[in-house]
């Protein structure tokens, strides 16, 4: 099942004369070790989920995690066999197709469990990180910021990582969405990305102290994505991302952990119809290797007090610095001494 085609059944749903307090239901899938059903919870018609199978799982902490517009219950009945409830309520209309978006995810993450108590188990964490996702995806798409910054890693995912990584490593090094301080990270060699449009000198905006810091690693490379906007030549960010997917079709473990990091970097598919009509052409993707005088601020030449900060520096002025992208390909190739 697609979100829109839930969003659609709780129309259906909800279309009818108001019932009376409680909730009306359909079962989402049959194969599920537990019973995941779409609500329509009354007298307010609001859209929701029911997750129910047998035996007594409880949340970490004893409770669920407050969601922004999103209500949330859990019991444990008894009986012969006890079974767990968890009760979902959409409160928020706006984030309704973020909450289908997440709905169908949870489905797919109880699907994928062998049994009801795991299934219950996967579900309530998932439902744990809800949290953090209702927080950050913004409702109405990514800004035009963000896009262009979502663009340039998913880019050198695809032109770098898939090239020099079998796929679920590949996918495995992309954790800027996490967040960490850098985009990529593997076997001690990171990657922080950079796009800019182009023009005749790149600004580049550093964020904090340590991301551009290289002690952690055994080496670190900044990755400058210069973006030409509107080509006809170019390549939409859905098109990036069907892309990406597509060299991920034989490795379920890899396709599933790059849709996890999808979402946590705010791009859901039901938005993609806002970003359909904009297209990004890469001019020029180049790699500095950051060691030495590298241009930069960390917390060892900060003065004391001094912290939080954000800065820029300029491509144009990093060439002594620049690496061909096969010496960064084959530092990702090499195994550290001990692997």
């Amino acid at each position: 099942m697609r979100p829109t085609e839930l969003i659609e059944l709780w129309g259906q749903m909800s279309s009818g004369a108001s019932g009376p307090a409680g909730l009306d239901r359909r079962l989402l899938d049959v194969e599920a070790p537990v019973s995941i059903y779409a609500c329509i919870y009354w007298p307010g018609g609001q859209p929701g989920l029911l997750v129910e199978g047998v035996g007594a799982v409880r949340p970490s902490g004893g409770r669920l995690p407050k969601c922004r517009g999103v209500r949330l219950s859990h019991e444990i009945r008894r009986g012969d066999p006890v079974r767990t409830v968890v009760r979902i309520l959409l409160e928020d209309q706006r984030l309704l197709e973020i909450f289908a978006v997440l709905a169908i995810d949870l489905l797919g993450v109880a699907k994928a469990q062998s049994s009801a108590a795991e299934a219950l188990r996967q579900c309530i964490d998932r439902i744990a990180m809800w949290q953090g996702l209702f927080e950050r995806i913004p409702a109405d798409g990514l800004s035009d910021e963000a896009q262009r910054g979502l663009f340039g890693e998913l880019w050198v995912l695809r032109d770098l990582f898939f090239a020099a990584l079998p796929p679920f490593e590949a996918v495995s090094a992309w954790v800027g969405p996490d967040p960490a301080n850098q985009d990529f990270v593997h076997r001690g060699v990171a990657v922080e990305v950079k796009s800019s449009l182009a023009k005749r000198h790149s600004r580049l905006s550093i964020a904090n102290e340590k991301q551009l810091d290289e002690t952690p690693f055994r080496e670190l490379f900044l990755a400058h994505v210069r973006l030409d906007d509107g080509s006809a030549q170019g390549e939409t960010l859905p098109g990036l991302v069907r892309s990406c997917r597509d060299r991920l079709d034989h490795d379920p473990y890899a396709a599933r952990k790059f849709d996890n990091s999808l979402l946590e970097a705010g791009y859901l598919d039901v938005h993609a119809q806002l970003y359909a009509d904009r297209s990004w052409l890469v001019s020029s993707l180049r790699f500095f290797k950051v060691v030495g005088e590298f241009p930069r601020l960390t917390e060892t030449n900060l003065p004391p007090g001094v912290g939080d900060i954000r800065y820029t520096i300029i491509a144009d002025d990093l060439a002594q610095y620049e690496y061909e992208r096969e010496d960064v390909v084959a530092s990702l190739e090499e195994k550290p001494d001990g692997d």
